[in-house]
Protein backbone atom coordinates (compact mmCIF):
# COMPACT_ATOMS: atom_id res chain seq x y z
CA UNK A 1 0.00 0.00 0.00
CA UNK A 2 2.86 2.74 1.24
CA UNK A 3 4.72 1.28 -1.72
CA UNK A 4 2.27 1.68 -4.39
CA UNK A 5 1.02 5.18 -3.31
CA UNK A 6 4.65 6.39 -3.51
CA UNK A 7 5.20 5.28 -6.72
CA UNK A 8 1.97 7.37 -7.79
CA UNK A 9 3.48 10.40 -5.98
CA UNK A 10 6.79 10.10 -7.86
CA UNK A 11 5.51 9.29 -11.61
CA UNK A 12 3.96 12.93 -12.42
CA UNK A 13 7.29 14.91 -10.50
CA UNK A 14 9.89 12.88 -11.75
CA UNK A 15 12.33 14.88 -14.34
CA UNK A 16 15.16 13.79 -16.80
CA UNK A 17 15.53 9.93 -16.62
CA UNK A 18 15.14 8.63 -13.12
CA UNK A 19 13.20 5.85 -13.38
CA UNK A 20 11.06 4.00 -10.44
CA UNK A 21 11.43 0.29 -10.05
CA UNK A 22 8.44 -1.00 -7.92
CA UNK A 23 9.44 -4.54 -6.62
CA UNK A 24 7.41 -7.07 -5.09
CA UNK A 25 7.78 -10.63 -4.47
CA UNK A 26 4.10 -11.51 -5.36
CA UNK A 27 2.81 -9.87 -8.98
CA UNK A 28 -0.59 -9.26 -7.41
CA UNK A 29 -1.58 -6.51 -4.91
CA UNK A 30 -4.01 -7.66 -2.39
CA UNK A 31 -6.32 -5.36 -0.13
CA UNK A 32 -5.51 -6.05 3.54
CA UNK A 33 -8.53 -4.17 5.00
CA UNK A 34 -10.90 -6.27 3.45
CA UNK A 35 -8.74 -9.74 4.15
CA UNK A 36 -10.50 -10.49 6.88
CA UNK A 37 -13.94 -10.40 5.66
CA UNK A 38 -12.73 -12.41 2.47
CA UNK A 39 -11.36 -15.00 4.87
CA UNK A 40 -15.26 -15.05 6.19
CA UNK A 41 -17.66 -14.32 3.36
CA UNK A 42 -17.75 -16.12 -0.17
CA UNK A 43 -17.18 -14.06 -2.70
CA UNK A 44 -14.73 -11.52 -1.07
CA UNK A 45 -12.05 -13.40 -1.87
CA UNK A 46 -12.30 -12.09 -5.53
CA UNK A 47 -12.79 -8.93 -4.54
CA UNK A 48 -9.31 -7.99 -2.93
CA UNK A 49 -6.71 -9.11 -5.61
CA UNK A 50 -5.50 -7.12 -8.79
CA UNK A 51 -3.04 -7.74 -10.84
CA UNK A 52 0.40 -6.34 -10.17
CA UNK A 53 2.39 -4.90 -13.31
CA UNK A 54 3.74 -2.75 -15.29
CA UNK A 55 0.59 -2.15 -17.38
CA UNK A 56 -1.57 -1.70 -14.30
CA UNK A 57 0.60 0.52 -12.28
CA UNK A 58 2.34 3.01 -14.94
CA UNK A 59 0.94 4.90 -17.46
CA UNK A 60 1.52 4.08 -21.28
CA UNK A 61 4.87 5.47 -22.34
CA UNK A 62 6.16 5.28 -18.91
CA UNK A 63 9.90 4.83 -18.36
CA UNK A 64 8.94 3.17 -14.96
CA UNK A 65 8.61 -0.83 -14.21
CA UNK A 66 7.34 -2.97 -11.87
CA UNK A 67 9.49 -5.61 -11.09
CA UNK A 68 7.15 -8.88 -9.78
CA UNK A 69 7.36 -11.03 -8.61
CA UNK A 70 10.77 -11.03 -7.25
CA UNK A 71 12.98 -10.75 -4.28
CA UNK A 72 15.38 -8.50 -2.48
CA UNK A 73 17.70 -10.62 -0.75
CA UNK A 74 20.56 -8.54 -0.01
CA UNK A 75 20.95 -4.74 0.98
CA UNK A 76 24.05 -3.13 -0.17
CA UNK A 77 24.85 0.91 0.46
CA UNK A 78 23.67 1.77 -3.56
CA UNK A 79 22.28 -1.86 -4.80
CA UNK A 80 19.84 -4.05 -3.89
CA UNK A 81 20.27 -8.50 -5.30
CA UNK A 82 17.44 -9.91 -6.43
CA UNK A 83 16.86 -13.14 -5.82
CA UNK A 84 16.10 -13.63 -9.80
CA UNK A 85 17.94 -11.30 -12.72
CA UNK A 86 16.49 -8.05 -13.77
CA UNK A 87 17.94 -6.44 -17.20
CA UNK A 88 20.76 -9.37 -17.30
CA UNK A 89 21.85 -9.03 -13.68
CA UNK A 90 20.74 -9.85 -9.99
CA UNK A 91 22.59 -6.40 -8.68
CA UNK A 92 20.49 -3.33 -9.44
CA UNK A 93 22.27 0.02 -8.64
CA UNK A 94 19.86 2.78 -7.36
CA UNK A 95 20.04 6.87 -6.38
CA UNK A 96 17.49 5.94 -3.57
CA UNK A 97 15.84 3.18 -2.45
CA UNK A 98 12.78 3.24 -0.07
CA UNK A 99 11.45 -0.27 2.22
CA UNK A 100 8.08 -0.28 2.27
CA UNK A 101 8.11 -4.00 3.09
CA UNK A 102 5.04 -3.91 5.69
CA UNK A 103 4.68 -6.98 8.29
CA UNK A 104 4.61 -10.74 8.73
CA UNK A 105 1.42 -11.56 9.79
CA UNK A 106 -0.51 -15.18 9.66
CA UNK A 107 -2.77 -15.50 7.00
CA UNK A 108 -5.39 -14.32 5.93
CA UNK A 109 -4.10 -11.33 6.59
CA UNK A 110 -1.16 -11.55 4.46
CA UNK A 111 -0.48 -14.45 2.11
CA UNK A 112 2.84 -16.21 2.18
CA UNK A 113 5.13 -14.83 -0.06
CA UNK A 114 5.77 -17.94 -2.20
CA UNK A 115 1.39 -17.64 -3.18
CA UNK A 116 0.15 -16.73 -6.40
CA UNK A 117 -2.70 -15.21 -6.72
CA UNK A 118 -4.76 -18.42 -7.54
CA UNK A 119 -3.38 -20.16 -4.13
CA UNK A 120 -4.21 -17.08 -2.00
CA UNK A 121 -7.95 -17.03 -3.22
CA UNK A 122 -7.95 -21.23 -2.70
CA UNK A 123 -6.34 -20.19 1.12
CA UNK A 124 -9.26 -18.07 1.50
CA UNK A 125 -11.97 -20.37 0.24
CA UNK A 126 -10.56 -22.89 2.76
CA UNK A 127 -10.66 -20.83 5.85
CA UNK A 128 -14.26 -19.94 4.62
CA UNK A 129 -15.18 -23.57 4.40
CA UNK A 130 -13.82 -24.51 7.42
CA UNK A 131 -15.28 -21.60 9.22
CA UNK A 132 -18.73 -22.89 7.66
CA UNK A 133 -18.28 -26.45 9.50
CA UNK A 134 -16.77 -25.12 13.09
CA UNK A 135 -18.94 -25.26 15.78
CA UNK A 136 -17.08 -23.11 18.30
CA UNK A 137 -14.50 -20.45 16.99
CA UNK A 138 -11.58 -19.26 19.77
CA UNK A 139 -9.74 -16.07 18.14
CA UNK A 140 -6.44 -15.67 20.04
CA UNK A 141 -6.32 -11.68 20.95
CA UNK A 142 -8.81 -9.56 21.06
CA UNK A 143 -7.09 -6.36 19.21
CA UNK A 144 -8.68 -4.73 16.29
CA UNK A 145 -8.10 -7.89 14.00
CA UNK A 146 -9.66 -10.57 16.70
CA UNK A 147 -12.84 -7.76 16.85
CA UNK A 148 -13.02 -7.53 13.46
CA UNK A 149 -12.82 -10.79 12.54
CA UNK A 150 -15.75 -11.68 15.72
CA UNK A 151 -17.96 -9.70 13.93
CA UNK A 152 -17.52 -11.03 10.57
CA UNK A 153 -18.13 -14.49 12.04
CA UNK A 154 -21.30 -13.35 13.55
CA UNK A 155 -22.77 -11.26 11.30
CA UNK A 156 -22.85 -14.55 8.98
CA UNK A 157 -22.94 -16.96 11.50
CA UNK A 158 -25.71 -15.25 14.32
CA UNK A 159 -25.52 -19.07 16.24
CA UNK A 160 -21.78 -19.53 16.19
CA UNK A 161 -19.91 -20.04 19.02
CA UNK A 162 -17.28 -17.64 19.51
CA UNK A 163 -14.88 -17.19 22.15
CA UNK A 164 -11.83 -14.33 22.53
CA UNK A 165 -8.91 -14.44 24.76
CA UNK A 166 -7.00 -11.60 25.15
CA UNK A 167 -4.17 -10.21 28.01
CA UNK A 168 -5.73 -6.92 28.72
CA UNK A 169 -8.92 -5.81 31.10
CA UNK A 170 -10.83 -5.18 27.63
CA UNK A 171 -10.42 -5.23 24.07
CA UNK A 172 -8.06 -3.69 21.99
CA UNK A 173 -5.25 -1.54 24.69
CA UNK A 174 -7.05 1.50 26.31
CA UNK A 175 -4.13 4.40 26.73
CA UNK A 176 -4.38 4.41 30.22
CA UNK A 177 -4.39 7.47 32.81
CA UNK A 178 -1.26 8.68 34.14
CA UNK A 179 -0.01 6.05 36.94
CA UNK A 180 -0.49 9.27 39.49
CA UNK A 181 -4.45 9.33 38.53
CA UNK A 182 -5.07 5.61 38.82
CA UNK A 183 -6.58 4.61 41.91
CA UNK A 184 -8.54 1.57 43.92
CA UNK A 185 -11.06 4.14 45.36
CA UNK A 186 -9.17 3.61 48.46
CA UNK A 187 -6.89 6.24 48.09
CA UNK A 188 -4.29 3.69 46.65
CA UNK A 189 -2.52 3.73 43.37
CA UNK A 190 -3.91 0.80 40.92
CA UNK A 191 -1.07 -0.60 38.98
CA UNK A 192 -2.66 -3.49 37.13
CA UNK A 193 -4.68 -1.21 34.62
CA UNK A 194 -1.15 0.29 33.06
CA UNK A 195 -0.95 -1.07 30.14
CA UNK A 196 2.80 -0.62 28.16
CA UNK A 197 2.51 0.57 24.54
CA UNK A 198 3.67 -1.60 21.89
CA UNK A 199 3.99 -1.16 17.69
CA UNK A 200 1.15 -4.72 17.98
CA UNK A 201 -0.75 -3.01 20.50
CA UNK A 202 -1.12 0.70 19.84
CA UNK A 203 -3.21 2.22 22.36
CA UNK A 204 -6.73 3.12 21.83
CA UNK A 205 -8.93 5.65 23.41
CA UNK A 206 -10.94 3.82 26.53
CA UNK A 207 -14.22 4.77 25.47
CA UNK A 208 -13.51 2.98 21.82
CA UNK A 209 -12.97 -0.17 24.28
CA UNK A 210 -16.38 0.25 25.91
CA UNK A 211 -18.11 0.92 22.50
CA UNK A 212 -16.64 -1.84 21.23
CA UNK A 213 -17.58 -4.63 24.50
CA UNK A 214 -20.90 -3.20 24.06
CA UNK A 215 -21.11 -4.67 20.69
CA UNK A 216 -19.41 -8.11 21.70
CA UNK A 217 -21.54 -8.55 25.03
CA UNK A 218 -24.37 -7.85 22.45
CA UNK A 219 -23.23 -10.43 19.90
CA UNK A 220 -23.08 -13.32 22.76
CA UNK A 221 -19.15 -13.11 22.32
CA UNK A 222 -17.53 -14.72 25.33
CA UNK A 223 -14.54 -12.97 26.67
CA UNK A 224 -11.41 -14.52 28.61
CA UNK A 225 -9.91 -11.15 29.47
CA UNK A 226 -6.58 -10.69 31.77
CA UNK A 227 -5.13 -14.06 30.54
CA UNK A 228 -3.47 -16.01 27.64
CA UNK A 229 -4.31 -19.14 26.13
CA UNK A 230 -1.30 -21.83 26.51
CA UNK A 231 -0.15 -22.47 23.24
CA UNK A 232 1.21 -25.87 23.18
CA UNK A 233 4.36 -27.25 20.78
CA UNK A 234 2.42 -28.68 17.50
CA UNK A 235 5.29 -31.40 17.17
CA UNK A 236 5.05 -32.50 21.18
CA UNK A 237 2.97 -36.00 21.92
CA UNK A 238 -0.64 -35.30 23.91
CA UNK A 239 -1.70 -37.57 26.70
CA UNK A 240 -5.17 -36.64 26.08
CA UNK A 241 -6.34 -36.62 21.81
CA UNK A 242 -8.94 -34.38 22.65
CA UNK A 243 -6.29 -31.60 24.57
CA UNK A 244 -5.36 -28.94 21.20
CA UNK A 245 -1.74 -29.50 19.95
CA UNK A 246 -1.22 -25.92 19.13
CA UNK A 247 -2.42 -25.69 15.29
CA UNK A 248 -4.55 -23.20 14.20
CA UNK A 249 -7.32 -23.26 11.63
CA UNK A 250 -10.18 -26.01 11.69
CA UNK A 251 -9.43 -28.81 14.15
CA UNK A 252 -10.21 -32.59 13.66
CA UNK A 253 -12.98 -32.27 16.36
CA UNK A 254 -13.47 -30.50 19.57
CA UNK A 255 -10.42 -29.67 21.39
CA UNK A 256 -9.99 -28.81 25.12
CA UNK A 257 -7.72 -25.21 25.64
CA UNK A 258 -6.29 -24.21 28.32
CA UNK A 259 -5.34 -20.70 29.89
CA UNK A 260 -2.12 -19.55 31.51
CA UNK A 261 -4.66 -18.84 34.56
CA UNK A 262 -6.09 -22.53 34.37
CA UNK A 263 -9.05 -21.60 32.52
CA UNK A 264 -10.22 -24.48 29.99
CA UNK A 265 -12.18 -23.48 26.89
CA UNK A 266 -13.46 -25.92 23.99
CA UNK A 267 -13.56 -25.48 20.38
CA UNK A 268 -12.73 -26.82 17.29
CA UNK A 269 -11.27 -23.45 14.89
CA UNK A 270 -8.59 -21.36 16.17
CA UNK A 271 -8.03 -18.48 15.09
CA UNK A 272 -4.57 -16.66 15.70
CA UNK A 273 -5.07 -12.40 15.45
CA UNK A 274 -2.11 -11.35 17.45
CA UNK A 275 1.61 -11.65 16.72
CA UNK A 276 2.39 -9.62 13.53
CA UNK A 277 6.22 -8.84 13.18
CA UNK A 278 7.41 -5.79 11.14
CA UNK A 279 8.97 -7.10 8.18
CA UNK A 280 12.75 -5.66 8.36
CA UNK A 281 15.01 -8.42 7.99
CA UNK A 282 16.53 -7.38 5.44
CA UNK A 283 18.08 -4.34 7.45
CA UNK A 284 18.80 -6.17 10.20
CA UNK A 285 20.80 -8.42 7.86
CA UNK A 286 22.94 -6.24 7.49
CA UNK A 287 23.02 -3.65 9.96
CA UNK A 288 21.60 -4.67 13.66
CA UNK A 289 21.66 -1.41 14.97
CA UNK A 290 19.59 0.19 12.50
CA UNK A 291 16.78 -1.96 13.94
CA UNK A 292 14.86 -1.32 17.38
CA UNK A 293 14.01 -3.86 19.76
CA UNK A 294 10.71 -3.88 18.50
CA UNK A 295 12.11 -5.02 15.22
CA UNK A 296 11.21 -1.36 13.61
CA UNK A 297 13.49 -0.01 11.08
CA UNK A 298 15.31 3.37 12.54
CA UNK A 299 14.69 6.35 10.71
CA UNK A 300 15.31 9.69 11.31
CA UNK A 301 12.57 12.99 11.03
CA UNK A 302 12.90 12.87 7.19
CA UNK A 303 11.97 8.39 7.33
CA UNK A 304 15.77 7.92 6.10
CA UNK A 305 16.74 4.80 7.52
CA UNK A 306 19.28 5.52 10.41
CA UNK A 307 22.15 3.01 9.16
CA UNK A 308 26.24 3.85 9.06
CA UNK A 309 26.73 0.49 7.56
CA UNK A 310 24.04 1.25 4.37
CA UNK A 311 24.73 5.09 4.18
CA UNK A 312 22.59 7.32 6.42
CA UNK A 313 20.52 8.93 2.82
CA UNK A 314 20.59 6.26 1.04
CA UNK A 315 17.43 4.01 2.26
CA UNK A 316 14.25 5.35 3.24
CA UNK A 317 11.71 3.23 5.39
CA UNK A 318 7.87 3.53 5.21
CA UNK A 319 5.33 2.23 6.20
CA UNK A 320 4.16 -0.35 9.21
CA UNK A 321 8.32 -0.97 9.08
CA UNK A 322 9.51 1.65 10.50
CA UNK A 323 9.93 3.57 14.19
CA UNK A 324 8.39 6.88 12.84
CA UNK A 325 5.63 7.89 15.10
CA UNK A 326 1.77 7.29 15.03
CA UNK A 327 -0.17 4.52 14.94
CA UNK A 328 0.41 1.75 12.44
CA UNK A 329 -2.52 2.35 9.91
CA UNK A 330 -3.35 2.52 6.29
CA UNK A 331 -3.64 6.10 7.04
CA UNK A 332 -0.42 7.16 8.47
CA UNK A 333 1.61 4.89 5.30
CA UNK A 334 0.06 7.04 2.91
CA UNK A 335 1.28 10.01 4.70
CA UNK A 336 4.70 8.85 4.70
CA UNK A 337 4.50 7.35 1.53
CA UNK A 338 4.02 11.33 0.09
CA UNK A 339 6.68 12.75 2.95
CA UNK A 340 9.20 9.97 1.27
CA UNK A 341 7.84 11.11 -2.52
CA UNK A 342 8.62 15.08 -1.64
CA UNK A 343 11.70 14.06 -0.17
CA UNK A 344 13.14 12.41 -3.15
CA UNK A 345 11.97 15.17 -5.44
CA UNK A 346 13.77 17.63 -3.14
CA UNK A 347 16.83 15.42 -3.11
CA UNK A 348 16.99 15.27 -6.86
CA UNK A 349 16.19 19.44 -7.29
CA UNK A 350 19.09 19.61 -4.21
CA UNK A 351 16.56 21.01 -2.20
CA UNK A 352 16.54 21.04 1.61
CA UNK A 353 14.49 18.25 2.85
CA UNK A 354 11.31 18.77 4.34
CA UNK A 355 10.62 16.82 8.25
CA UNK A 356 8.23 14.35 8.47
CA UNK A 357 5.19 15.44 10.48
CA UNK A 358 2.39 13.10 10.77
CA UNK A 359 -0.26 15.87 11.63
CA UNK A 360 -2.58 16.09 14.75
CA UNK A 361 -5.26 14.28 12.51
CA UNK A 362 -5.73 10.69 13.26
CA UNK A 363 -8.58 7.70 13.15
CA UNK A 364 -9.07 4.32 13.84
CA UNK A 365 -12.03 2.61 12.57
CA UNK A 366 -13.05 -0.91 14.30
CA UNK A 367 -16.09 -2.59 11.73
CA UNK A 368 -17.77 -5.27 13.57
CA UNK A 369 -19.11 -6.76 10.61
CA UNK A 370 -20.71 -4.81 7.77
CA UNK A 371 -23.48 -3.03 9.73
CA UNK A 372 -22.00 -2.23 13.19
CA UNK A 373 -18.25 -0.74 14.38
CA UNK A 374 -17.02 1.77 16.20
CA UNK A 375 -14.36 4.27 15.85
CA UNK A 376 -11.90 7.22 17.45
CA UNK A 377 -11.07 10.42 15.55
CA UNK A 378 -8.25 12.82 16.88
CA UNK A 379 -9.28 16.24 15.16
CA UNK A 380 -6.82 19.52 15.66
CA UNK A 381 -7.75 21.60 19.01
CA UNK A 382 -10.99 19.50 19.19
CA UNK A 383 -9.26 16.15 20.93
CA UNK A 384 -10.17 13.09 20.70
CA UNK A 385 -14.00 12.07 19.67
CA UNK A 386 -15.31 8.24 19.56
CA UNK A 387 -17.96 7.80 16.43
CA UNK A 388 -20.45 4.52 16.48
CA UNK A 389 -22.12 2.47 13.81
CA UNK A 390 -23.92 5.09 11.45
CA UNK A 391 -20.26 6.84 10.63
CA UNK A 392 -18.82 3.35 10.53
CA UNK A 393 -20.75 1.13 8.61
CA UNK A 394 -20.71 4.45 5.98
CA UNK A 395 -17.26 5.30 5.93
CA UNK A 396 -15.74 1.98 6.16
CA UNK A 397 -17.72 -1.44 7.10
CA UNK A 398 -19.69 -1.79 4.04
CA UNK A 399 -17.05 -1.38 1.44
CA UNK A 400 -14.16 -1.25 3.30
CA UNK A 401 -12.60 1.09 1.33
CA UNK A 402 -12.40 -1.06 -1.94
CA UNK A 403 -13.72 1.96 -3.82
CA UNK A 404 -11.16 3.92 -2.52
CA UNK A 405 -8.33 0.72 -3.05
CA UNK A 406 -9.68 1.83 -7.20
CA UNK A 407 -8.16 5.42 -7.38
CA UNK A 408 -4.42 3.95 -6.92
CA UNK A 409 -4.57 1.99 -10.26
CA UNK A 410 -3.06 4.50 -12.93
CA UNK A 411 -1.61 2.49 -15.34
CA UNK A 412 -2.71 1.84 -18.81
CA UNK A 413 -4.18 -1.23 -18.61
CA UNK A 414 -7.39 -0.31 -16.43
CA UNK A 415 -8.30 -3.08 -13.05
CA UNK A 416 -12.15 -3.28 -12.40
CA UNK A 417 -12.95 -3.37 -8.56
CA UNK A 418 -15.76 -5.87 -8.00
CA UNK A 419 -18.17 -3.60 -5.35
Amino acid sequence: MAGHTLANELVPNLQGDYRILLIDALDYSFWPIAALRAAVVPGWEEKIVLPLNTATVFPEGSIHQVIAPNKVVQLRPNSVILENPFEGSKEVPFFRAVLATGSIQPSPMRPSYDWTKEDYMQGLRKSQDELKRAKSVIIVGGGTVGVEFAGEVRALYPEKEITIVHNKSTVLSPDPLPISYISDGNGSLNTKEKIPNSWTSPPTHPKLSRYLMSYLEAGRIHLVLEDRLVIPDPDARNADSNDWDGSFGLQPTIKKLRTEKGQKIKGDYIFLAAGNKPNSSLVRNVDQDAVDKNGLIKVDNTLHVDSFVLGNENYYAIGDVNDAPGTKTAYLATVQAKSAATNLINEIQGKRLAPYNPGTFSGLFVPFGPDLGAGSITLPSLGTWTVGTTVVRKAKGQKLLLDRWGDAWMGKEKVTIIP
